[in-house]
Formats: structure tokens, C-alpha cells, sequence
């Protein structure tokens, strides 16, 4: 009786297993992008960046889902991004002004990411998404001042698709298109005046996978 009861709560428990899925997931990558710019209310200035193509450098940490290749993580990038920047006549607080002087700033984000796709050989690649994006360090280019209009924070959201190709089932690397919208307030801006940055990405990640993944059976 003792054996059999023994037997019985053996098979009833949950067995751990190992896959030769990673557990997890770091990526680096570069992309060239595009985007139209910003209008600020409550600096009354415009950055335009004139859908010109800059790079943009990013990040990632993403933890295994499925043994289909889907992941969940968080993901940053930065830019450094020369642009045109048109503000009021009359100085506002926070900054210089001028009207279509040259400047730099820079741009930053931070994500939760999903991602879909990996594997040996070549396989098409999905991801989504959502955060935020920062501007910041606004400079004009010929003698450094500060402009107004700096320090803000936008909601952002993503999607991309592409393809990659596995070494290994540990060693990635993917070519994506994203399209991304980021969404800055509305105040200060007159109601024909778009608060949406449009940019698209076109980006080369290398991705890496470590650990091993485990899961009941």
C-alpha cells in the first residue's frame, strides 16, 4: 500500500524538464532612421527634423516565453539627432530661442518589447512595442546654448517586422522595418497642428541567447 501510494503521488507531481531553448535573450543593434519632428506648445517652437536619415543606436534584455521563439523584455535606444529648430521671436523660460538655426538632441527610449521569431536558418521576425521616448539636450550647433523646449516625455508605440537568420538556435541576427509613433501633448498647439512624431527604422540587430529554458511536464 505504501509503494503503490508513493507510485501514485510520484506521477501526479509536476516534472521539471530542460529545453535547448535559451531562457534569455540580449540583443545590440543599429538602425537608420527617419521622422518628421516635434511641436512644442509650451515652448512654441518647432523641431523639425526634416525626415532626414540618422542613426540610432538599441538595446535589449528579453526573457523566453515558448519554444516558438517569442519573448517579453524591456529594450532602449539613443540617437543623437541634428535637426532644425524654429521658436517664438520673444524668448521664452527654459532656453534660448532662434528661427531655423541648426541644433542637435538627443533622443532616448525605453520599452517592453515583444518579440517573435528565432531559430536555425532563415525566419521571418515580428515585434511590438510600447514606452516611452525623451527629448533632451536641445543645442544650437554654432555656439552650444541651450534652446527651449528640452527635458520631455512622450508616449511611444511600435511595431516591426523582417527576417533573420540562425547561426544556432543561440546566435541570431535580424534585418526589421519599424514604424513608430510618438505622441506629445497637445498644449499650447493650435487645433490644425499635428503633436505626432512619425519615424520610421530600418535596423540590424545581432541577438544572443544564454541559459537554459525549463518547463513542466
Amino acid at each position: 500500500m505504501v509503494m503503490l501510494f508513493a507510485t501514485s503521488s510520484s506521477a501526479q507531481r509536476r516534472q521539471r524538464g530542460f529545453t535547448s531553448d535559451p531562457d534569455m535573450w540580449m540583443s545590440g543593434g543599429i538602425a537608420g532612421f527617419t521622422g518628421n519632428g516635434v511641436n512644442d506648445g509650451r515652448s512654441a517652437s518647432t523641431w523639425n527634423f526634416g525626415n532626414a536619415w540618422n542613426w540610432q543606436y538599441s538595446a535589449s534584455l528579453e526573457k523566453t516565453l515558448s519554444g516558438g521563439g517569442s519573448t517579453f523584455g524591456v529594450a532602449g535606444s539613443y540617437a543623437r539627432v541634428p535637426f532644425a529648430y524654429y521658436g517664438p521671436a520673444v524668448p521664452v523660460p527654459g532656453g534660448a530661442t532662434c528661427n531655423g538655426c541648426n541644433a542637435h538632441l538627443d533622443m532616448t527610449t525605453l520599452v517592453a518589447t515583444f518579440h517573435i521569431g528565432s531559430g536555425s536558418g532563415l525566419h521571418q521576425v515580428a515585434d511590438l512595442n510600447g514606452g516611452i521616448v525623451n527629448y533632451t539636450n536641445l543645442r544650437r550647433d554654432t555656439d552650444g546654448v541651450r534652446l527651449a523646449g528640452g527635458s520631455n516625455t512622450d508616449p511611444l508605440f511600435s511595431g516591426g517586422w523582417g527576417f533573420g537568420y540562425g547561426f544556432d538556435d543561440r546566435t541570431q541576427i535580424e534585418f526589421a522595418w519599424d514604424y513608430v509613433i510618438a505622441i506629445h501633448e497637445r498644449s499650447g498647439l493650435s487645433n490644425g497642428v499635428s503633436n505626432t512624431n512619425r519615424m520610421q527604422l530600418l535596423k540590424l540587430t545581432f541577438r544572443k541567447g544564454f541559459g537554459v529554458r525549463t518547463v513542466r511536464r
